[in-house]
Parts: structure tokens; sequence; C-alpha cells
């Protein structure tokens, strides 16, 4: 790894440090994420989680997406998935905590 890549895994895992210091509401809501994610990672078509998967709020996970740390991977009239954007991270941090 280069220099900057470490720079930028730092600075990533530094951010979702801080974000669960301000909200540390989101710890178990992140932990059933990586979960699930790493348990649907096999499946060929896995599309991702939903609210109902991490037991939040829908309205809660918006601010995972404006804060950069999961994406919106699938969105229908029904449904939206979620996918972390940096799982190695989010293991990284909830592993120190």
């Amino acid at each position: 790894m280069t220099g900057a890549t470490v720079q930028a895994l730092e600075a990533t895992e530094n951010r979702l440090a801080y974000f669960l210091e301000r909200f540390p509401e989101y710890r178990k809501t992140l932990r059933l994420a990586l979960t699930h994610e790493e348990s649907g990672r096999e499946a060929r078509s896995y599309q991702g989680w939903q609210w109902h998967d991490v037991e939040t709020h829908p309205t809660k996970l918006i601010r995972l997406v404006t804060e950069g740390i999961s994406r919106i991977n699938l969105r229908t009239r029904q449904a939206t998935a979620y996918l972390l954007r940096d799982r190695d991270a989010v293991k990284r941090v909830l592993a120190r905590a």
C-alpha cells in the first residue's frame, strides 16, 4: 500500500470513529449491517440490507448515506437496499470499540 492509500484508510476510519462518538446508537445498526453483508456476500444476487435487517427506522438510515458510510444500492417502490461503502473500515472501527 502506498502512503496516500494508508492515509485515506486512516481518514475514513477516523471519520467513522468520530461519527460513532457523536451518534453511538448507530453501533448496533452498523454491526447488524456488517453481519448481513458478510452472510449475504456469497449469494450472487445479493442486493444489500434494508431497514428491518438492521433494526433501525428507515429515516435514520439517510444519515448513514449523507455521512458517506453507506450507499443506496437499489431503490424500488417497495424497498430500498443499502450497502456499506467500506466494509473493512467499519469492521476495524467496531472492533476497536
